[in-house]
């Protein structure tokens, strides 16, 4: 394929009552590409994934909210859920007969939701550590915060981290303010942050919407899910990824996601945080190409 027909092409159509953004590169079986739903828009998936496209015809996604992409009317319709049957309706409208997927953080629950909603619509799933509707890995979080509260690398992240969870600052106040905070706490993401953060923030330099990441939590909470009482119907063979010192999604969660759903495996990045991909790049594309090629 030549560099010109792996030009990447942007649309946006209305589905489900939203103006949903999305952009498009290469040739071959379709693969989402899906950000999580507060507030990040799919960038950051762009500068890591945009060399699958030499296999794939990737669909990187704004999820609803987000990026380019419109408001519900209700932003009780904000759901991961919601963020799931927009994909469904991607689907259709792209006429795609299956999609694979590849779902990071709070996209992984959003890939969760799809697979088990429509699971014979999905191929192969792909799950970067991965959110778990409810399931909590709270205990981990804060032990390995703990751990990192006196090393210099994490400590002042580790203090603005731990006043956004006991609710003594509303980082969404606004969009820069939520930039900011997300700035800040980026560390805590990484194993190494001397080493990846200047290319964390490059990749994730994007706007962020603070309505996004007020509105989905929101709807979230307001109609409770556990996504483990159905991992048994997924259908999709799936690679669950995590990196094992990953605060925020904890392996303890992976752990989960490989116990339950069948045709699963698993792989720890010892040396990562949140993005494997930026800390142990060429092992954690060894494993994702392997997967998604076999």
């Amino acid at each position: 394929m030549s560099p010109k027909e792996r030009l990447p092409e942007d649309h946006t159509v209305n589905l489900n009552g939203v103006d949903l953004h999305y952009r498009t590169i290469g040739n071959g079986p379709a693969l989402f590409l899906v950000p999580p739903g507060w507030g990040v828009a799919s960038g950051y998936l762009q500068r890591a994934f945009s060399s699958l496209s030499k296999h794939f015809k990737l669909v990187f996604i704004d999820t609803r909210g987000s990026g380019l992409s419109g408001r519900p009317v209700d932003p009780m319709l904000m759901r991961s859920i919601d963020m799931a049957d927009d994909l469904e309706a991607l689907r259709k409208h792209l006429d795609l007969s299956q999609i694979s997927i590849l779902g990071h953080s709070n996209s992984g629950a959003i890939a969760l939701s799809y697979a088990t909603r429509y699971p014979d619509r999905v191929n192969k799933l792909v799950l970067s550590g991965s959110q778990v509707l409810g399931l909590s890995a709270a205990a981990d979080t804060q032990r390995i915060l703990q751990d990192r509260s006196t090393d210099p690398r994490f400590e002042e992240a580790t203090k603005v981290v731990s006043a956004f969870f006991t609710g003594q600052i509303n980082p969404a106040s606004s969009d820069e303010s939520l930039e900011t905070f997300i700035a800040q706490v980026l560390p805590l993401y990484l194993y190494n942050p001397e080493k990846s953060l200047s290319l964390a923030r490059k990749h994730l330099s994007d706007p962020i919407s603070s309505y996004a990441f007020t509105s989905q939590f929101a709807a979230d909470r307001a109609v409770p899910t556990d996504q483990t009482k159905s991992l048994d119907t997924i259908k999709a063979k799936t690679l669950i990824l995590v990196g094992r010192h990953d605060f925020i999604c904890p392996v303890a969660l992976s752990e989960r996601l490989h116990e339950g759903i069948p045709e699963s495996s698993f792989v720890i990045f010892e040396k990562s945080g949140h993005f494997p991909w930026l800390e142990e790049t060429p092992a954690f594309f060894a494993e994702l190409e392997r997967f998604l090629l076999s």
